[in-house]
């Protein structure tokens, strides 16, 4: 009689100790699951924030290029012309001209990271149709960039010319 307490004893706390150890698997899967989740949508937020960013940049930039050259264009209207403001505008222009070719670089850079990251991680397909539409928004950005640019350059050659 002892003995077969001592065996249902034995017998009933493998049992309990299998079935923790099952909790404990579910428990783990459970996490591991969550983590993969919370992993996927920090890779999309990262991403989806650098090409916001970076669209930003380039409209902030834009528009402070147009309205540089709007300003010119008033010194213009208003007939106030002096040489050393000529050659700062010259000069201001070389500068933009330089942080264009650094964001071409930059713009090309994240567009090489964007592709890498697009086909290491499974987006959904809402993911990537809102990254595609950040990405190509980036490159509308850019145009209108180069247009202000333009404008400016105009702008500047025509007050120098008047010094």
């Amino acid at each position: 009689m002892k003995s077969f307490f001592i065996t249902c004893f034995i017998l009933l706390s493998s049992l309990y100790g299998f079935t923790q150890t099952q909790s404990l698997t579910t428990k783990l899967d459970s996490l591991v699951q969550k983590v993969d989740s919370l992993e996927h949508e920090l890779s999309y937020l990262k991403l989806s924030y650098e090409l916001d960013a970076l669209n930003s940049d380039i409209t902030i930039f834009s528009n402070e290029v147009y309205t540089k050259s709007i300003a010119i264009q008033l010194d213009l209207y208003n007939r106030n012309f002096d040489h050393e403001l000529a050659s700062t505008y010259k000069r201001y222009y070389e500068s933009c001209e330089n942080k264009m070719r650094s964001l071409a670089e930059l713009i090309e850079a994240k567009k090489t990271f964007f592709v890498v990251k697009v086909l290491t991680y499974t987006y959904s397909e809402k993911e990537l149709k809102t990254l595609y539409a950040s990405n190509s928004v980036i490159s509308s950005a850019y145009e209108s960039l180069q247009s202000s640019m333009k404008i400016l350059e105009l702008t500047v050659k025509a007050y120098s010319k008047y010094c």
